[in-house]
């Protein structure tokens, strides 16, 4: 039977925004950013954040004019049936690769830090048969589930960075600029990957209450997880300094520092419980939105059923990597510096033909009728 999903509020997509893009100061991001620009780095989400703005303004602005259609329906209106599938079909192959390095990371992650004698399959197993059981319940559940735990999931966040500023120095971030300007805005410009997923929150436009609530939730999230990024890696410089550069994972360094006193030395753990069950609503979103990409893509009404074979294709593409070292520093850097440009162009691209196919002032007449 084909599920009915309701539709999201404002609070729902919300949390499902800052859930999937957010946790992204907890993984490898921070560390990857320092190694381009050193103390600079806290900077690169607020550069990236302003040059993305525009074309996801552009891209959402394209997509009011089209209520309640998701973004591969707005791409085949507009770009015409063959060419408007090939591009749909990248953009579905990207994300793919994104979810199978992503959760790869996760993997080395837990591997590293907490069952550290557990085969890597045993725990990619685990994970992405947790994701896709929480994805198969459909995107209402997960978006009440991330209601519930965004802000347990913030709030440890907030303990474990403020708690971990007993052991900063703030002269870490001087020199401000790093490297240099030029080499600043460089990067910047490549790493707008890191807001990339809100180019793809935007297949879930028809499970949002209204194009206002997604209009408005997106900028909210948006700016949020902007300061949250910049924040938290501007941390991790003033506490590891130039050491961050040889670390792949601070957040879970940093958090193996924090202690109670004797009687409760690895509280660690209830950081990583929180920090487990985010990773868990992360992907399960990501799962829902990649099967819903498959299923507009090749008109597959009942997209539900595809999520245990997507799950299984990640799991098997993501177990390729022999070490940690090869995502970190091959793969995912392969993607990064991809998908973002590739997603801003694409934005752009489709606001220029709405806006010469005259579709803008289409819809002017047809408000002011």
């Amino acid at each position: 039977m084909k599920q009915q999903p309701g539709k999201l509020g404002i609070r729902e997509f919300v949390a499902i925004a800052v859930l999937m893009v957010g946790a992204k100061a907890t993984e490898d991001t921070p560390a990857i950013l320092f190694s381009k620009v050193q103390n600079a780095a806290w900077m690169i989400p607020i550069l990236s954040a302003v040059f993305f703005f525009i074309p996801l303004y552009l891209l959402i602005k394209t997509m009011s004019l089209y209520q309640g259609k998701d973004l591969f329906s707005v791409i085949k209106k507009l770009l015409g049936k063959y060419i408007g599938f090939i591009v749909c079909l990248v953009i579905f192959v990207i994300s793919s690769f994104a979810v199978s390095f992503d959760t790869r990371t996760y993997t080395n992650i837990i591997r590293a830090f907490y069952f550290t004698t557990t085969p890597n399959l045993i725990i990619y197993t685990m994970l992405m048969l947790t994701c896709a059981y929480g994805a198969k319940k459909g995107l209402q559940h997960v978006g009440s589930v991330s209601y519930l735990i965004v802000f347990y999931s913030l709030v440890s966040l907030y303990i474990a960075l403020g708690i971990s500023t007993q052991k900063s120095n703030i002269h870490a971030m001087f020199p401000l600029w790093g490297p240099g300007y030029a080499e600043l805005i460089k990067h910047s410009s490549m790493k707008l990957t890191i807001f990339a997923e809100f180019f793809i929150l935007t297949m879930l436009i028809p499970y949002v209450k209204s194009n206002k609530v997604f209009r408005k939730g997106t900028w909210i999230a948006y700016v949020y997880i902007c300061i949250q990024i910049s924040a938290a890696t501007l941390l991790f410089i003033c506490m590891f300094d130039e050491s961050l550069g040889g670390i792949a994972y601070p957040f879970h360094i940093a958090i193996r520092f924090i202690s109670l006193g004797e009687y409760i030395p690895n509280v660690e753990i209830i950081f990583f419980i929180i920090w487990i069950i985010t990773a868990f609503i992360r992907f399960s979103a990501f799962l829902y939105i990649n099967a819903l990409m498959f299923g507009r893509l090749f008109k597959i009404k009942d997209f539900e059923y595809l999520i245990p074979s997507l799950t299984t294709i990640y799991l098997m593409i993501g177990i390729i990597p022999e070490s940690p070292m090869d995502v970190t520093l091959m793969l995912k850097p392969l993607i990064q510096n991809m998908a973002g440009p590739l997603f801003a162009f694409i934005s752009i691209i489709l606001w220029l033909v709405a806006l010469v196919k005259g579709e803008f002032k289409h819809a002017k007449n047809k408000n002011s009728m």
